[in-house]
C-alpha cells in the first residue's frame, strides 16, 4: 500500500534531490509536469515515475480499437499540436493517442532536465522536515522487487495516480459452450471464431466501441447487447458541430456544463438524468438511466442501432449449458438462449473496480510539498483537466483560499453514480468560473484539454463574458448544491484548503 499520509523528521545528506518528481505518467501527470515546467528554473532537475514502460497511462493497455470521446485537439498535453494533417473531428485511436502523449516529453525535456524511471512501483510519496525546511521524500522500487528501493527528495511533488484504473476480466460462466474474453482480445478473438455471435456486455463507451468494431469486422454477425439501465451520451453531433457550424449553431460546452450545475440541486439527481437525456442525448426518446460524460455522433449511433440484433435491458448474471443450447440468466429471472460458441465481451467498465477503495489522499500536504491528483480529493472529475489546472494555481500560489471545492468523488459515484453526475458537474463548473476569475486569460488560452476551443475565438470570448456576468450567483448554487451532497451521502465537498 502506498505510504501517502505521514508526515516525519529524516533525511539523509547523501540522497538524491531534485526540484520536482512527478509520479504518473498518464495524461494527468504529464499535464502536471508539462505546467510545473513552466515556473521551474531553466534546468532544473526532475524526475518522472511510471509503473508501466513508456508514457500513456491506460493508453498503453487499452483495447487496440478504443477511440477518443472528443476531437483529437482537444486530448494533449498543455497546448501541444499534434504533429499530423488530419481532420479536426478525427478521433485519435490508442496507439496514435499513446505516441502524442510520448512526445509531450521532447519539449518539456527543452525546459527542465527532465529524467524518466519507468517500470517503477512508488512505495511512499510523503511530505517531511529536513534541515532545509519541508521536502517531499519519494521511495520506489522496480515492479515486483520492493527489495531493490531507492529514495529521493524533492521540493515538491506531484503524485497523479489518477482514477482506481484497472483492466476487466473475463465474465465468469456455468458454460463451457461459450467463449468469455475482454475488449482487448475481441479482434484476435473474431479471427478464430468466424461468423460467431457476439454479446456484448456493458452499455458504456467500451461497448459501444465494442459493437462498432464487431461490425466493421463483419456486419453480417449477430450482435446483442446487454445494457443495464442504458446509457446516456452526449450529442457530439450538436455540441462539437463541424464546418461553418461552429460559428452558427451548436453550444460551447462550458455553457452545457452550467446547465447540468444549475439543474441539480443535491436532491433531485434522477430529474437531472432524465432532463440530460432529453436535452443533451443522442438518444433522447428512450429511458436510459445512467450518464458518465461520454460523447457519442449521431452517425454512430444510427450504426449500433442498425447492426444489433437484439438489446436486453437487464443484467447477465450467469451462462449456463442446457438441453437447448447455452442459455442466460438476467438479473430479473428472464432467460435467453444464444447460439453455441457465442462470444462474450465484458464491457462493464474498467474505472472504480476494485472492492476497495482507494486510499484518501489530500490534494495538499500541509506545507504545500505534494500535490495529489487523485478522485478522493479530487479538483475536477477529468484528472487530466486537474493536472493543467491545479499545477499552475500551486505554482502560482492561487490554489487555497480562493473558494476552489474538492470531492471525493470515488465514495460518492460508488454510493449513487447519478447524484455523482450531478455533483460532479457542479463542482466542475463552479472551479472552472472561479479559475476564470484568478488567472489571466492568455493561461486559460493555453488549456489544450478545453472543449470550447473547438469554437471560434469570438464565440468562446462572448461566453466567457456570459460566464462572468452570472458568476456570483452561480457559484453560490454550486456551493449550496456541494454542501447538501456532503451532509446528504456523508462523502467529503467542501473548500480546498
Amino acid at each position: 500500500m502506498l505510504d501517502q499520509g505521514q508526515i516525519r523528521t529524516d533525511a539523509s545528506s547523501e540522497t538524491e534531490t531534485y526540484e520536482l518528481v512527478v509520479v504518473g505518467a498518464g495524461i494527468a501527470g504529464l499535464n502536471a509536469l508539462s505546467a510545473a515546467s513552466e515556473y521551474l528554473p531553466k534546468g532544473a532537475r526532475v524526475l518522472l515515475v511510471d509503473q508501466k514502460d513508456a508514457p500513456g497511462g491506460m493508453w498503453n493497455t487499452a483495447y487496440d480499437y478504443v477511440r477518443l470521446h472528443q476531437p483529437h485537439p482537444m486530448f494533449t498535453v498543455g497546448d501541444m499540436e499534434w504533429n499530423w494533417r488530419k481532420p479536426r473531428n478525427y478521433l485519435a485511436a490508442r496507439d496514435e493517442v499513446q505516441n502524442h502523449l510520448s512526445s509531450s516529453l521532447t519539449p518539456i525535456g527543452a525546459k527542465v532536465a527532465l529524467e524518466t524511471e519507468f517500470m517503477q512501483t512508488v512505495a511512499r510519496c510523503v511530505e517531511i522536515e529536513t534541515g532545509q525546511g519541508p521536502m517531499a521524500e519519494i521511495a520506489f522500487h522496480p515492479n515486483g522487487e520492493p527489495g531493490t528501493s531507492k529514495t529521493v527528495l524533492t521540493k515538491r511533488a506531484i503524485h497523479a495516480s489518477g482514477l482506481n484504473y484497472a483492466l476487466a476480466q473475463p465474465l465468469a460462466f456455468s458454460s463451457k459452450s461459450v467463449v468469455s474474453i475482454i475488449p482487448q482480445d475481441l479482434r484476435m478473438t473474431l479471427n478464430m471464431h468466424p461468423g460467431a455471435a457476439v454479446v456484448v456486455v456493458g452499455g458504456g463507451k467500451t461497448g459501444m466501441d465494442s459493437v462498432l468494431a464487431t461490425l466493421a469486422a463483419d456486419p453480417s454477425r449477430r450482435i446483442s447487447l446487454i445494457q443495464g439501465r442504458g446509457t446516456n451520451f452526449l450529442n457530439r453531433t450538436k455540441y462539437l458541430p463541424t464546418g461553418m457550424k461552429r460559428w452558427t449553431s451548436g453550444e460551447l460546452v462550458s455553457r452545457l456544463f452550467r446547465d447540468l450545475a444549475l439543474n441539480f440541486d443535491g436532491d433531485n439527481e434522477d430529474n437531472t438524468l432524465a432532463h440530460v437525456r432529453k436535452n443533451h442525448s443522442t438518444d433522447a426518446g428512450t429511458d436510459n438511466g445512467v450518464f458518465l460524460y461520454g460523447l457519442q455522433s449521431e452517425e454512430e449511433l444510427a450504426k449500433i442501432m442498425a447492426g444489433l440484433t437484439e438489446t436486453f435491458a437487464d443484467y447477465l448474471v450467469d451462462v449456463a449449458d442446457t438441453p437447448e443450447g447455452p442459455q442466460m440468466t438476467m438479473r430479473s429471472g428472464a432467460n435467453s438462449v444464444v447460439p453455441e460458441g457465442s462470444i462474450f465481451v465484458n464491457c462493464t467498465g474498467s474505472f472504480f473496480r476494485d472492492e476497495a477503495v482507494q486510499d484518501p489522499m489530500p490534494i495538499l500536504s500541509p506545507n504545500n510539498c505534494v500535490l495529489g491528483i487523485n478522485p478522493r480529493d479530487g479538483f475536477h472529475f477529468l484528472t487530466s483537466v486537474v493536472g493543467f489546472f491545479a499545477t499552475h494555481l500551486l505554482y502560482r500560489d492561487q490554489l487555497c483560499g480562493r473558494g476552489f471545492y474538492t470531492l471525493d468523488h470515488e465514495a460518492l459515484f460508488r454510493k449513487n453514480r447519478n447524484a455523482w453526475v450531478g455533483a460532479s458537474a457542479a463542482q466542475a463548473y463552479m472551479n472552472q468560473v472561479i479559475a476564470v476569475q484568478t488567472l489571466p486569460f492568455m493561461l486559460l488560452d493555453r488549456c489544450g484539454l478545453d472543449l470550447d476551443r473547438w469554437y471560434p475565438l469570438p464565440r468562446r470570448m462572448a461566453g466567457l463574458m456570459r460566464m462572468k456576468a452570472s458568476a456570483t450567483r452561480d457559484i453560490a448554487h454550486c456551493r449550496r448544491t456541494l454542501d447538501r451532497v456532503a451532509g446528504r451521502f456523508g462523502v467529503h465537498a467542501g473548500p480546498l484548503g
